[in-house]
């Protein structure tokens, strides 16, 4: 079967789940049909100037105004809200459920990360980094894939990240943003929902300076709307570690077969070594316990 054909089932699953996103409010691009009434459809598209052509998905959908999270100030309560936000789109989507959703062989999928090790060659002979992501995915399996049923599951985004995350700014506030919109759901996939938090986390405290502040404030509003199971707990710091190495050594291998993307492709792998570094030396209780103290200031805030 052509891999364009089996991703249509991929592509409905999406539809789907973005139009339930929609009709409960959430700022999320809808689907426009075509002429024919289809949300999606199947074309033979020139590749090139040669002639060459493929067969295509296309379909169109409606844009959502604002400006991508990673291209304003980032501050203490705007990681809070984004928090929020994840938490109320992982309530929203609990009932959800695709056949096609369970994706065990994607590359972006973290319960896969063992297969990372295919990938490294991309980093050339950097002997050291490659040693630390084989003890990273070592550790995970060992700490996370292990107790993997433990965790709960459903279909969670899959990358919510600075990239993936629209803002504007509050008319009557000044240099205040608020989130507007999520974009990009061709991550979506059946996993842990620890995963998804993690992969969150680990964007929004790699472009920061104050990585682990900003990480308790984002997770003390995601915990606002669902606070996390003791294994989900306790598996949080390695799941954090797995997407910086996935991120790092899949954003190089990317970048390696599309040379013409690489500006894109490494605006996260550019940065996330030195995070990488910072956290895997920083130990586990250490960050929690600023994690604790960042939920308990904010709830006297609120108090």
């Amino acid at each position: 079967m052509p891999p364009t054909i089996r991703f249509l089932d991929v592509f409905e699953a999406q539809t789907a789940l973005m139009t339930l996103l929609a009709d409960k409010g959430f700022p999320v691009p809808q689907i426009v049909p075509n002429l024919r009434g289809d949300v999606m459809s199947l074309e033979t598209l020139r590749k090139n100037d040669n002639g060459d052509c493929s067969e295509n998905i296309v379909r169109l959908l409606t844009y959502l105004p604002g400006t991508v999270y990673h291209n304003v100030p980032m501050t203490f309560p705007l990681a809070y809200d984004a928090g929020v936000f994840l938490g109320k789109v992982q309530e929203a989507l609990k009932d959800f459920s695709h056949p096609s959703l369970h994706r065990p062989d994607y590359a972006w999928n973290l319960t896969g990360l063992t297969s990372l090790d295919k990938y490294l060659h991309c980093l050339h002979d950097d002997r050291p980094v490659k040693e630390k992501i084989r003890k990273i995915v070592q550790t995970f399996g060992e700490k996370v894939l292990s107790r993997i049923d433990e965790l709960p599951q459903g279909v969670v985004h899959g990358d919510f990240t600075d990239m993936n995350v629209l803002v504007e700014e509050e008319s009557t506030h000044p240099g205040k943003y608020r989130i507007c919109g999520l974009l990009d759901f061709g991550d979506v996939v059946v996993n842990p929902h620890v995963f998804d938090l993690a992969i969150a986390l680990m964007h929004v405290m790699s472009v920061v300076t104050d990585p682990i502040a900003f990480g308790g404030h984002f997770l003390a509003g995601f915990e606002s709307i669902r606070a996390l199971t003791p294994a989900e707990w306790d598996v949080l710091y390695y799941c954090v570690i797995a997407r910086a190495s996935q991120s790092y050594v899949l954003g190089h291998y990317t970048a390696s077969i599309h040379p013409q993307n690489t500006e894109y492709l490494m605006v996260t792998a550019g940065s996330v070594w030195k995070f990488i570094d910072m956290w895997w030396g920083t130990p586990k209780e250490e960050i929690y316990k600023q994690w604790r103290d960042v939920k308990a200031f904010i709830q006297n805030q609120l108090a």
